[in-house]
């Protein structure tokens, strides 16, 4: 990787392509500079040329946002044990090779992957997620990276030894277009909803009864099992107005759009699977959740039925467990506060522990994502037993949802969410997930409302009446 510091563009352009001649294949070259205060939602509207081809992040603690319009490069793989390998060596190699302009290192700008891994591998591909891969990233043409207050564009251009330099500077205006396009207000087309249905909810109902009957066996502790919710619309939806929806309603969580081709998938998470900025790791135990009240009083007595509940203090402690497990071989401190505190959101409050290490040498953000993932809040204790019953019980492919979704720029530091409170958007279609942890004494009608309740967020910001 060669780092150019406050230089000439062009000079940084005729560098990349004599590297490209030189080693006889594409070199990538991205420039970063400071611009005036951008709105993330319009610089994403203003790309509606690349629609299919866009992506947005921003995190729960409003600390970065991020937004991408074109595909500089993509990265995806179908491997089932190797992936998270496959994705990293991947891009390790683009980087090395790569010529990048920056003032300095700023977390989140210069060459960016943003994407996602599918939730099993081993699952066969359901017909609404062929647009994506068991790992499918994208690095974009054009990214605005908005750190706090601050503003960075980064332009990403794949430099070949025999490219005309009139591409180049093609792109570079484009880029200025996009920004000035980004100074205007689009207020988002939203089509008419037709309703929307419960895709096999007695057949679901059942399922819980035959996992419940296995866990009262002692074959596992606990089992994930999620479900879907059908969406219908007068025309095609786009990610526009159902991300302004999500941006205005869910101040509180990670929020996110990934376009491919004519579907995006897309939601509003509370949950982080892990974070890394430098050495620091931070990761998030989510498990147990209970309704919001109507009044301060009955909201105060739910979060603290939700604390002294059994069966729900049981299932975080799981995933606290596991999570420990996962990050002790990559840490050399891990800080875990030892009882759970409550994340209230706009629907549902949940039982929350967050953990602190400090990374290992060579720790790498993608080791920590495959080792996490799927924690027992997604799939179940012990993993792979779970994992082969929701195969068996499911009968659906996940895709992304509950998946790791996120951000890993050039020098390790990243983001990934477990991709709950989602849905993918397919022409007139909307499909959105729910599941909730199965233990040996759950109720299948129990467990039923509250998938109910966390399809609420989606179903809101798709425009959908939801009853409060």
């Amino acid at each position: 990787m060669v780092t150019i510091h406050k230089t000439n563009i062009e000079k940084a352009y005729d560098t990349a392509r004599m590297k490209a001649k030189q080693i006889d294949h594409p070199v990538l070259l991205s420039i970063v500079e400071e611009v005036d205060a951008v709105d993330p939602l319009s610089f994403y509207n203003a790309g509606s040329s690349y629609l299919g081809e866009r992506f947005l992040w921003k995190d729960r603690d409003q600390t970065i946002a991020l937004v991408g319009l074109g595909a500089a490069h993509i990265l995806s793989t179908d491997e089932i044990n190797e992936r998270f390998f496959t994705i990293e060596k991947e891009w390790k190699r683009l980087i090395e090779e790569s010529v990048i302009v920056s003032g300095d290192e700023w977390a989140g700008t210069g060459p960016l992957l943003f994407g996602g891994f599918s939730f099993d591998p081993m699952d066969p591909i359901g017909e609404e997620w062929k647009p994506f891969a068991n790992g499918t990233f994208q690095l974009p043409m054009f990214m605005l990276t908005k750190p706090g207050k601050i503003n960075y564009v980064t332009m990403n251009f794949i430099c070949h030894p025999d490219d005309d330099e009139a591409l180049f500077q093609e792109r570079i205006r484009f880029r200025d277009e996009l920004l000035e396009l980004a100074g205007v207000p689009v207020n988002p087309q939203q089509p008419r909803w037709l309703g929307n249905r419960d895709v096999k909810p007695e057949e679901w109902k059942d399922s819980v009864q035959h996992v419940v009957n296995r866990l009262k066996q002692g074959e596992m502790d606990k089992v994930v099992l999620a479900r879907k919710c059908e969406v219908s619309f007068d025309e095609a939806v786009t990610s526009d107005f159902v991300l302004d929806n999500l941006w205005k309603q869910q101040p509180d969580s990670f929020v996110f759009s990934f376009e491919r081709g004519e579907s995006c998938f897309i939601g509003a998470t509370p949950e982080r699977l892990v974070k890394k900025s430098g050495e620091e790791i931070l990761s998030t135990c989510l498990a147990g959740s209970i309704a919001r009240g109507d009044t301060l009083e009955s909201d105060e007595k739910l979060g603290e039925e939700l604390l002294q509940d059994e069966k729900n203090r049981y299932e975080h402690q799981l995933v606290v467990e596991s999570i420990k497990g996962s990050l002790a071989p990559f840490c050399d401190t891990l800080t875990i506060p030892s009882a759970p505190q409550l994340m209230k959101l706009k629907d549902i409050q949940h039982l929350y522990t967050p953990v602190i290490g400090q990374a290992s040498e060579h720790t790498s953000l993608l080791n920590l994502v495959e080792k996490l993932h799927p924690t027992p809040a997604l799939g179940g204790v012990p993993r792979d037993k779970a994992l082969r019953v929701i195969r068996e019980e499911e009968e659906m492919d996940r895709g992304l949802y509950a998946g790791p979704v996120g951000w890993i720029d050039a020098y390790g530091n990243g983001e990934y969410a477990v991709a709950l409170r989602s849905g993918l958007l397919e022409r007139e279609k909307a499909y959105i997930y729910a599941g909730c942890g199965i233990v040996a004494d759950s109720q299948p009608e129990s467990e039923f409302k509250e998938t109910q309740m966390k399809f609420r967020p989606m179903l809101r910001a798709l425009g959908g009446n939801v009853h409060e």
